[in-house]
């Protein structure tokens, strides 16, 4: 019996890493032909329902983790939490491969921002269990991470993959801006500042940097996180999307963003393609938003549709299940 252990899994959405390991059950896990326990290292979220019949809350009953723990002959990291997990650590010998959704050294590069993060971060921990783990596969959109230069051997790239289901032609223009991400430092929510917006985001991250800084967000209307308003929101009458996220290894909010018929300013480190709206700082990002008010409807649907063009490229879910699979199997 082998372990697969994640952070979150269902129908209870808290960032790109879950919507990961949704779609790594629903297409490679019944490809499979070996026996899989999801052991979420956490606890159950209320209103939780699960896409996958054997799993295991970890903090729900801690006998039974041991118990999963000692039966295992392999441990397999979906996803990782980012600081000391003693249970786990235990079992070190089990650990074959990890996929890495962000590194800790990439996610402190954060520049002009401050320091926030939603989850506990330790990075002699996370070292520690990417150095023990067999094989690191990355899934981002190519191997920038300073995760290749930290450790060259037996770490890949497998992409993510983004199915576009809408595809809206760009919207009509407009100087308002929408931020559909995690609050935390490297995605540089306070470039908002100033700026008249709509944040969907967590209520708790939100109230922490709004009580906590200086930044102006009174231009800013929040909405509650809530995967039943993600559509709605996506619809309203904002035409740029603040996708300028330092060190984002894939950003499924940028492919959604185009998607809709939005039109993001991605950070300058994003991406190997030619778009015009990018930015690395909070000056830059304000001088991008005054140069989307300036540019005509004509240019800026020419860089929209260049940037489709190459997010493209990661759109086939047959292709990512493919190689995932094939990857996958190898491993074990």
């Amino acid at each position: 019996m082998k372990l697969l252990v994640t952070t979150g899994f269902g129908n209870i959405i808290q960032g790109g890493a879950d919507i990961w390991v949704n779609n790594f059950i629903e297409l490679v896990l019944p490809k499979l032909r070996e026996s899989f326990v999801i052991f979420v290292d956490g606890k159950r979220p209320p209103g939780f329902i699960p896409n996958y019949q054997h799993f295991h809350f970890h903090e729900e009953n801690i006998l039974t983790s041991e118990r999963l723990l000692k039966q295992s002959d392999e441990i397999i990291f979906l996803h990782a939490n980012y600081h000391h997990r003693p249970h786990l650590w235990q079992h070190k010998d089990k650990w074959s491969t990890i996929f890495v959704h962000a590194y800790l050294p990439d996610m402190l590069d954060y520049n002009d921002s401050i320091r926030q993060f939603n989850t506990k971060v330790d990075d002699k921990s996370v070292n520690f269990l990417l150095k023990n783990c067999k094989r690191r596969i990355w899934i981002g959109l190519n191997n920038k991470s300073k995760l290749f230069t930290d450790f060259p051997d037996k770490t890949k790239v497998l992409s993510n993959f983004y199915e576009f289901k809408h595809n809206l032609p760009l919207c009509s223009k407009n100087t308002k801006i929408g931020y559909t991400a995690r609050i935390e430092s490297r995605k540089n929510i306070h470039y908002l500042d100033n700026h008249q917006s709509f944040v969907l985001s967590n209520p708790y991250d939100w109230k922490n940097i709004t009580e906590n800084s200086n930044f102006n967000f009174s231009k800013c209307k929040f909405f509650r996180w809530d995967t039943k308003i993600h559509d709605m929101f996506m619809k309203k009458d904002w035409f740029i999307s603040h996708s300028c996220h330092t060190k984002e290894p894939f950003g499924y909010s940028i492919f959604q963003s185009i998607d809709y018929g939005k039109l993001p300013i991605i950070h300058s480190d994003w991406g190997d393609v030619d778009y015009k709206y990018r930015a690395s700082n909070k000056k830059e990002f304000d001088d991008i938003v005054n140069q989307i008010e300036k540019d005509s409807f004509e240019e800026l649907t020419h860089n929209f549709n260049i940037l489709k063009e190459y997010m493209l490229k990661f759109s086939s879910k047959e292709r990512w299940t493919k190689r995932i699979k094939t990857n996958f199997e190898i491993t074990i």
